[in-house]
């Protein structure tokens, strides 16, 4: 009888390992890690709201910068396809990330809770030189 505690409690572990995982939102996106605010960069303004962000195109030149989500109506996240870093914020609530992009180009941005970003909650970020 005692023997087969440890595997229960495994097994158990195992489970809500995969769980997790699976529900981590991870869309393509870079690291689910919120980084820390860059002091002195620009900073970009977003809102999540109805499943969709306002404004959908934001600008900013190479280098350092910081994302302010804004999320209205429940828990949302700002992503940048294949950059580190990500901003959550649950309903009510603003939060900062600062993120570095060194190569001009377009970029997506969207949100990685399943189901958002297939609403159409993307857009796109221009980095210029």
């Amino acid at each position: 009888m005692f023997r087969r505690i440890p595997f229960v409690v495994l097994g158990a572990s195992l489970g809500v390992g995969l769980v997790a995982a699976a529900c981590s939102g991870d869309d393509g996106g870079g690291s689910a890690v919120p980084n820390p605010t860059i002091p002195g960069a620009p900073t970009l303004e977003v809102v999540g709201n109805n499943l969709s962000f306002e404004p959908d195109e934001l600008e900013v030149a190479a280098g350092d910068f910081n994302v302010t989500l804004e999320s209205v109506d429940q828990f949302h996240d700002f992503n940048i396809e294949d950059v580190d870093g990500i901003v959550e914020a649950s309903a009510g609530e603003t939060e900062t990330a600062g993120f570095t992009i060194d190569e001009p180009d377009e970029y997506t941005f969207f949100c990685s809770v399943p189901g958002h970003r297939a609403a159409g909650m993307e857009g796109t970020l221009t980095v210029t030189e």
